[in-house]
């Protein structure tokens, strides 16, 4: 029984990574020893954390904001094959602040993508609809926002809803990006929320009605718990 219990103790520690350590820690609000617990375990080579200290600097947290360090490690920890660094370096160098070129940043969504990232999904849908680094393809950008919708990112749902209000690759429906967008806000997409609100300033009650109904069958679909009452006329 104590070997059991030993054995269990063992697999909890290992499961408790160094990013693991610092994010609790910079929930305790001791950002200095998160970073310095990171630092260490980053020169030690492990490719989680080299990607979590670049995102210190990518961020300005608790050293000044240095994108040129930020991406350094960003390269060597997406060498080794860390999901976040290859997304995060592609979105840097798509926003020219750092070396390499649109095609480049699509490779590394894409490898990203290989690994299950969310926000590689996405990115990698911008990139479709924007036709940067890849063929201009709205059937690409929608599979790859529902790729990610499925896995529960916000931003994809946001996605989703601008190509029904644009009529991009799909039929064109007020409703369906509405739809989206009320769950998109229900899941902290800021930018859902504004298209939202701007929106439904030019809808009557009955189409309304018909948005959240929407919203809850997509919910239901995608599985998740969200779930919204029957429209009663009382939101602004």
């Amino acid at each position: 029984m104590n070997r059991i219990w030993l054995a269990a103790l063992a697999l909890l520690l290992i499961a408790n990574t160094p990013k693991e350590q610092a994010m609790d820690l910079i929930e305790q609000g001791k950002e200095a020893d998160a970073f310095a617990l990171i630092e260490k375990s980053a020169n030690q080579g492990d490719a989680e954390s080299i990607a979590y200290l670049a995102w210190f600097y990518d961020n300005g947290r608790h050293v000044e904001q240095d994108i040129a360090r930020a991406s350094t490690l960003y390269r060597k920890a997406a060498e080794q094959g860390d999901s976040y660094a290859q997304w995060r370096l592609g979105v840097l160098i798509d926003e020219g602040l750092t070396e390499g070129s649109v095609e480049q940043a699509v490779e590394l969504f894409r490898q990203a993508v290989a690994q299950g990232s969310t926000n590689a999904m996405t990115s990698l849908a911008v990139m479709h609809a924007t036709g940067r680094g890849v063929a201009k393809d709205y059937a690409a950008t929608r599979r790859y926002y529902q790729m990610a919708a499925e896995n529960g990112n916000p931003h994809a749902l946001q996605g989703l809803g601008v190509l029904y209000m644009n009529g991009e690759g799909v039929e064109k429906s007020r409703v369906e990006a509405m739809a989206y967008w009320l769950l998109a806000l229900s899941l902290g997409s800021e930018t859902a929320s504004g298209y939202y609100q701007l929106v439904s300033k030019q809808i009557d009650d009955a189409e309304m009605h018909a948005i959240f109904k929407r919203a809850n069958a997509l919910a239901e679909q995608y599985g998740y718990e969200n779930r919204f009452e029957a429209w009663d006329g009382a939101e602004e």
